[in-house]
């Protein structure tokens, strides 16, 4: 395996005692995770010798075993599209409540089946291979982020995309979305991540940034989410169609996470 165990600081029940967890009594089970993960971490293989792009890509998608790469060269308007999602709390739905585990986990689509559906298809009863994806009633409510999506993001098309919102004090309990190991299924994207907000996985703790950062994730690891913090923390996951231009972003950032 490609990690390693550092020491670990521990989670204990005084994290509470500002009041900003105890809103959602912390699960037993999200603390112990986080205790025995939080501080693991993935040694990036080398990449292979091969002299194709698209070989190195293949690779590093399929291959690499990577739990999250940070994206270089994504320049996007975190703090406007922080605002406006913020502006729209009040539509946010709760995310998976089926599963009658997460606490303070909601979401909002801004392309998808419709902006209130963020689960999959099957959760509503659709035909994954026949549904119809489209933006979603709130576009016109968040046009900087939709703009952002349709003109300057590298893909060419999409199916769900997503704010995500985890609030103060809420955490999402370890899971897995996937039964393969494939780093491309999604990009999340932090439109912040309050200082003591943080998503952990087997592999360790995905750095996103507070001002903002792109990262492919690789769901197939279990990962939780607990936000520590008393702000709201606000995410976008992108679902969709690799535009070609992908590819050399992603080499380029496996390169520079191999150091």
């Amino acid at each position: 395996m490609y990690y390693q165990n550092y020491s670990k600081s521990k989670i204990l029940r005084q994290d509470f005692s500002d009041g900003i967890l105890d809103k959602y009594h912390m699960n037993q089970d999200t603390v112990d995770f986080f205790n025995q993960n939080e501080n693991q971490s993935f040694v990036y293989p080398l990449l292979p010798n091969t002299t194709s792009l698209q070989e190195k890509f293949n690779w590093v998608m399929f291959e690499s075993r990577a739990p999250w790469l940070k994206l270089l060269g994504i320049d996007a308007p975190y703090q406007e599209m922080l605002s406006e999602a913020q502006n729209l709390k009040d539509r946010f739905v709760i995310h998976r409540d089926e599963e009658g585990c997460h606490r303070g986990w909601r979401s909002l689509a801004i392309h998808g089946i419709a902006s209130d559906k963020t689960n999959v298809p099957e959760a509503y009863g659709l035909d994954p291979l026949e549904v119809s994806y489209a933006w979603t009633d709130i576009q016109d409510q968040c046009p900087i982020t939709v703009d952002f999506f349709k003109n300057k993001f590298p893909y060419k098309s999409y199916q769900r995309l997503r704010f995500m919102l985890l609030e103060a004090g809420g955490y999402i309990m370890p899971h897995s979305d996937s039964s393969q190991c494939f780093l491309g299924a999604a990009i999340n994207i932090s439109l912040n991540n309050p200082p003591g907000c943080r998503m952990t996985t087997v592999n360790g703790t995905v750095p996103f940034l507070n001002s903002g950062s792109a990262i492919f994730f690789n769901n197939y690891y279990k990962h939780s989410v607990w936000n520590a913090s008393n702000q709201d923390r606000y995410h976008i996951i992108v679902h969709g169609a690799w535009d070609e231009k992908i590819m050399t972003m992603v080499v380029d950032s496996y390169q520079s996470a191999v150091g």
